[in-house]
This record gives structure tokens, C-alpha cells and sequence, in this order.
């Protein structure tokens, strides 16, 4: 590469510095806006994935209602109700659901080591785990196939709950009483992200086999059925088929939606993505527009740049010289522009999010911060950002190009 061109690109920023200085920082300005909201953006479209799946993973929640309709001469207002049995009817006649759970629950008094606290105490079975994001931390585990068929009297526990009766000791192994029967516990759920919910944080609830919470609590009916169909896409159709099948069992009306409550994780998800995906496309917008601003000015300077160095391109072009290399030459410098002024604004944006980065986000108390917390400067935002820098250099550059392009060189000569 010749030096020479740099470095002539140079003097002739420093005969303008006092203006070029304003649009520099214009530029670094934008860069630094532009990067940063596109980095929030998609942290927080990427928080809401992974707080959303603190719920669980492709997941369909059914509970019991109230019929609004009449229907078969039965009258509106009965209360529709979920029973034991209803699992093995639905996995019988709905083959598009990969998994089908019960879970019941009641709030109890639960002691350990002379501390008592109030929890959420819940009955399920072992693939409710893989629903709803039950992970263990390290040296436990969740209940499993055998502890419901023997009826184990063991506890899966959240960390908060853990907390709460046993501090920093390690529960595992340790024991704790519900309603006055004494439980083991066998693991202590990993700290997760979860903002939607039912009866509260996973953090606070406790997990039992379904058989060992049916010996403590007598009642037949069951809380809620969890489902997970085999792909999102049939999320809607296993959902309709629940409508149907129990509608037709507990004679209801299919089309009452008040008969059976159904909490479609997946295309609440859908839409909170949507609604997030929005959010990110606006702030780049806002960003696009902030770098924008430096992109004028960088143009009204390549104008006053041409109308300078009129005789310098008359007599380039006296000589000889094509339209295409003044045209390259403006553009050029405008890169050069672009390039001093939004380095360092690149620099500073990248080190600003992964600064911001390293603030812990507090699992118990999950909020707002969670998600301005955790911005993500990846590939994806780097490609979009050349991009708009691309189109905007471009457009800066060749406008004044094309004007110096077309100057007349007598005129040009004559130029005072």
C-alpha cells in the first residue's frame, strides 16, 4: 500500500481540525450509542429466553375449571375437576405429547433442625424434572422412577428453602419434616432465572414423589396435568385435543374456555419473544438514526472539502484524469473519516458491556436489572453495525464525489 495516500488523508484532516473534531466525536458518539442499545436489545430478548425457560421447556399446563356453557342439559357453573386417572387417558389418545405429568401441591409447615417455615409442598413424578427445569446442584438429585413406585419418603428442595432450614450446611442426606412426616432430602435445585411462575419461585417450593404426597394428602383429585408435545409446532393442536378429550369424559363443552384453565407456555413465549425481537429493532433504529447524525456531518464537510480543492480537481482533470479516481478519492477520505471517528467509539462500547457484564445478577430477587444487566455484544450485532456503517459511509461519500466528479476544468480553473 502506497503511505503516502494515508497520510495525505491525514494533512488534510488537520487543516479542518476544529470541525472535524466536533464530527469525530459525533461519530464516536454514535458508534458508542448505536453498539450499546443493539447490545441491550438483544441481552434482553436473550434474558427473557432463558428466564422464560426457567418455567420449562415446550410446556402445556392444564388445571381445572368451571363450565360457562351449558351443555347435554347440564347447567353452566359446575366446577370441572382433574383426577389421577386422567393421566393415563390422555396418553392413550394423545400420541403428539412426548411427556404427561400430574402434579398436585398444598402449603404445609415444614421444620428441620428447630427451624419451621411455610411451603409450597408439591407431588409429581420423575420426568417432571426434564419439564420443568429441575436441575440438582452438585451431590444431588431429583426423585425418580423408583422412589415413586416404592413410595420413598424423599425431598427434592429449592435453594431458598435449603437456606431457610439448614443455612450453609449441605442438606442433602439431611431430614426435614412435612406435616408432621419426616422426609430425606435427596437434592437442592441449582439457582435459576424464572420470572413466570405458578404458587411461586421454584426457589422456595419443595418436590415430593407423587405416591409419598398421596399418602400425606387423601384427596383424588390432582392440582394440574403438565404436558410437553414432541414439537412446538403442535403445541396449539395438543392443546385443542386436551379441550376434546376431557370435554367429552367430564361432559363440557370443547369450546368453553372457562371449563379448563390451559397456560400455552409456548406461545406465550412466542409472544414475549415478538415483543422483545420489537424492542431490539427500535433501539437499533434509535441507534441508527444517533450515528446518523454524525453521517451529515461528515457529508457537509466532504461538500466544503470539494468546493476547497475546486482547482486542485480542475486541473486533475485537465490532465487527464478519469471521473471514477476523483470519485475513489472522496470516498476514501470519507472512510477515513468514518474510521478515526468511530474506532474508538467500537473500543469504548465493547469494554463498556462486558464491564457491566461482570455485576452479578441476584437470583433471589429477580428483576429489571436482570435483564439491563446483561448486555451481549456478539457477531450478529458486529455484522448489522458494518452494515449500516457501509451504507452510511457510502452515502456520505458519494454525493460529494459524484458533484467534485462533474466539475467543468476550465470552470474549475477559474475558481477563486
Amino acid at each position: 500500500m502506497n503511505l503516502t495516500l494515508p497520510r495525505f488523508f491525514w494533512n488534510e484532516f488537520r487543516k479542518r481540525r476544529k470541525k472535524a473534531a466536533l464530527i469525530t466525536f459525533a461519530l464516536f458518539w454514535g458508534t458508542l450509542s448505536i453498539l450499546l442499545l443493539l447490545a441491550f436489545g438483544q441481552g434482553m430478548s436473550t434474558q427473557f429466553r432463558v428466564s422464560f425457560s426457567g418455567l420449562g421447556e415446550t410446556l402445556i399446563m392444564i388445571t381445572g375449571g368451571q363450565a360457562s356453557l351449558t351443555f347435554e342439559g347440564l347447567p353452566k357453573g359446575r366446577p370441572i375437576r382433574l383426577y389421577r386417572e386422567d393421566i393415563a387417558y390422555l396418553r392413550e389418545r394423545i400420541p403428539e405429547a412426548l411427556r404427561i405429568v400430574p402434579e398436585s401441591y398444598n402449603n404445609w409447615q415444614v421444620s428441620a433442625g428447630g427451624k419451621e417455615v411455610n411451603r409450597s409442598v408439591h407431588g409429581t413424578t420423575a420426568e417432571f424434572a426434564l419439564m420443568r427445569t429441575q436441575v440438582p446442584q452438585m451431590g444431588g438429585r431429583f426423585i425418580n422412577a423408583d422412589d415413586n413406585a416404592l413410595g420413598r419418603k424423599i425431598a427434592f428442595i429449592g435453594w431458598n428453602v435449603a437456606k431457610d432450614l439448614f443455612g450453609t450446611e449441605d442438606p442433602v442426606g439431611k431430614e426435614i419434616v412435612i406435616n408432621r412426616v419426616p422426609f430425606t432430602v435427596i437434592g437442592v435445585l441449582m439457582k435459576k432465572l424464572q420470572d413466570s411462575m405458578y404458587q411461586g419461585p421454584d426457589a422456595d417450593q419443595i418436590y415430593l414423589p407423587f405416591s409419598s404426597f398421596s399418602m400425606i394428602d387423601s384427596q383424588r383429585e390432582i392440582d394440574r396435568i403438565h404436558i410437553q408435545p414432541r414439537g412446538p409446532e403442535q403445541s396449539k393442536l395438543v392443546a385443542e385435543r386436551v379441550r376434546v378429550l376431557l370435554g367429552r369424559k367430564y361432559r363440557f363443552d370443547a369450546a368453553d374456555r372457562y371449563a379448563l384453565g390451559v397456560w400455552n407456555t409456548i406461545e406465550d413465549s412466542k409472544e414475549g419473544l415478538a415483543i422483545f425481537k420489537g424492542i431490539e429493532i427500535f433501539l437499533g433504529i434509535i441507534g441508527g438514526l444517533t450515528l446518523l447524525i454524525g453521517a451529515v456531518g461528515v457529508t457537509n464537510l466532504m461538500y466544503a472539502v470539494v468546493k476547497e480543492r475546486t482547482k486542485e480537481i480542475g486541473i486533475k482533470l485537465a490532465i487527464g484524469a478519469r471521473r471514477r479516481i476523483i470519485i475513489q478519492q472522496f470516498i476514501l477520505e470519507t472512510m477515513f473519516i468514518f474510521a478515526k471517528g468511530t474506532f474508538w467509539g467500537f473500543i469504548a462500547a465493547f469494554n463498556i458491556v462486558h464491564l457491566i457484564r461482570l455485576i452479578p445478577v441476584n437470583y433471589e430477587s429477580f428483576g429489571i436489572e436482570a435483564y439491563l444487566l446483561r448486555p451481549i455484544f456478539s457477531l450478529r450485532i458486529f455484522v448489522a453495525y458494518v452494515i449500516i456503517l457501509g451504507v452510511l459511509v457510502f452515502l456520505s461519500g458519494i454525493f460529494p464525489a459524484l458533484r467534485a466528479s462533474r466539475s467543468n476544468p476550465i470552470e474549475s480553473l477559474r475558481y477563486e
